[in-house]
């Protein structure tokens, strides 16, 4: 019997597929880890043209992202609907993950805007290409309602064994004397080895990867546009997502804005040195937390532990402000070593909890639809993520923050301090209130599955008769 029509899976199959969150995490992060400090620091561009920089892509997602969806789902080549679209994706991404820090320094403000603007334009179109089957393959691995908690917590591991061994390393060794004299220099020869991983992890993920073959009937982008927002469902497990990362993405980058600025002023070496520990700290603790999250989600339910999860983010932020302390710089590893855990209750149990409704999409529709569901998806997170980002260059300029002055003054770090506090609590309680209200529990799982099942059964009979 095929590996893949069985409920359990084996441990390569899982881990061939999860090694592709490697590059789908560096994909995800590199712009937001490296872009304030390279062009408002390095560069000195103005955060708001960065923020819109950033910002303007998601409007190109918003047709990129639905389109791969429909292409992914709709396709029939040999080798899979979802794996050689990963392939392409990878290699794209990669090199366009090179070119994003190469921004040609004679230019004036308005043309390096323009340099990373168009950049950025082509590398999420290429992330787009890559993360959406992707995405979507990890849904359709398994029909199990706990296996496929498993494989999210696989997909998870890799993605915080990226956050913890790579991305804490990007603004560090932007800062090596060996990539060059400064922070410009040093991003250049970055990009082209994240670039490289990017290429590498992608490739290995989309060749050895398995999929299940779906003889359906082709359908329309239109059509399946409505039936994907026409899923309240859906709906309410992205939006509780969205607003997580909105929480969570408006006053990321204040965590090396709060160094450079509070903690270690003016020290860029420091404030990257710490910066590199902050972040392996994140992802250390996110990979020590994924077999507990396994555990507990199989042991009590996705709902109730996903409230866990935001309940420990909610309380982390407002003890923020004793942890960031520039007379105990390394207190904020404890925010870090905490805060961790409670988003990876999120990515776990909310990726698991969307191959729950792509089930209840086929009782109603027929159909498999991982594609769409994971395009939408991916789209509304990255609406959420390009209003954070540009939200976020206005925060440093409502705090009061200088790019060109060497000293902030006490007002703008007390501002920025406070912002940080009180910003992610709103969101977090948005989505703690929006988890309440998901209906999916595993009583109900097992009952579509059943039905789903009597479908199948019936057809399989007809096709007899």
């Amino acid at each position: 019997m095929n590996k893949l029509s069985d409920n359990k899976l084996s441990f390569s199959i899982k881990s061939f597929y999860a090694t592709g969150a490697i590059s789908d995490v560096i994909m995800a992060n590199i712009i937001g880890v490296l872009a304030f400090p390279l062009y408002v620091t390095g560069l000195g561009i103005s955060p708001i043209l960065i923020g819109y920089a950033l910002s303007i892509p998601r409007l190109w997602d918003a047709v990129t992202d639905p389109l791969m969806g429909n292409i992914s789902d709709n396709s029939r080549l040999r080798w899979g609907r979802r794996r050689p679209y990963m392939f392409i994706g990878a290699i794209l991404g990669g090199l366009l993950c090179a070119l994003l820090w190469m921004p040609p320094t004679s230019l004036s403000e308005q043309g390096i805007f323009i340099y990373f603007l168009i950049t950025s334009i082509l590398f999420f179109t290429a992330y787009t290409i890559y993360s959406v089957p992707f995405n979507a393959l990890g849904y359709e691995l398994s029909n199990d309602y706990n296996e496929r908690t498993s494989v999210m917590s696989y997909k998870t591991f890799f993605m915080n064994a990226g956050a913890a061994f790579i991305l804490p390393s990007i603004l560090w060794l932007c800062m090596r004397p060996q990539f060059g004299n400064n922070l410009v220099e040093g991003a250049r020869v970055v990009g082209v080895l994240f670039g490289g991983l990017v290429a590498v992890f992608g490739i290995l993920a989309a060749i050895f990867s398995r999929e299940k073959l779906h003889k359906q009937n082709k359908i329309n982008i239109s059509s399946a546009l409505k039936y994907t927002f026409s899923n309240k469902i859906f709906l309410l497990l992205s939006m509780i997502v969205v607003c997580v990362l909105i929480g969570i993405l408006a006053v990321f980058p204040l965590v090396y804005f709060l160094n450079l600025s509070y903690i270690f002023p003016n020290d860029q070496s420091r404030t990257a040195t710490a910066w590199f520990w902050y972040q392996t700290t994140y992802g250390v603790m996110g990979i020590l937390g994924v077999p507990v999250i396994n555990y507990l989600g199989q042991r009590f339910g996705k709902k109730p532990i996903l409230l866990v999860g935001l309940t420990l983010i909610s309380l982390m932020f407002p003890a923020s402000w004793f942890l960031f302390n520039p007379n105990y710089p390394w207190l904020q590893l404890v925010f870090a070593a905490l805060v961790s855990p409670g988003l990876s209750f999120v990515w776990v149990l909310t990726s698991s909890m969307m191959a729950d409704v792509c089930d209840l999409d086929e009782l109603k529709t027929g159909l498999r639809r991982e594609g769409a569901y994971g395009s939408i998806f991916t789209l509304l997170v990255k609406i959420g993520v390009s209003v954070v980002m540009l939200v976020s260059g206005y925060v440093l300029i409502i705090a009061g923050y200088d790019q060109k002055a060497t000293i902030q003054t006490p007002e703008s770090v007390f501002n920025l301090r406070l912002f940080f506090v009180f910003l992610p609590i709103v969101f977090m309680v948005i989505a703690m209130i929006l988890t309440f209200l998901y209906p999916l529990s595993k009583a109900k799982m097992e009952f579509i599955h059943q039905q789903l099942n009597n479908q199948k059964s019936n057809a399989i009979d007809a096709e007899m008769l």
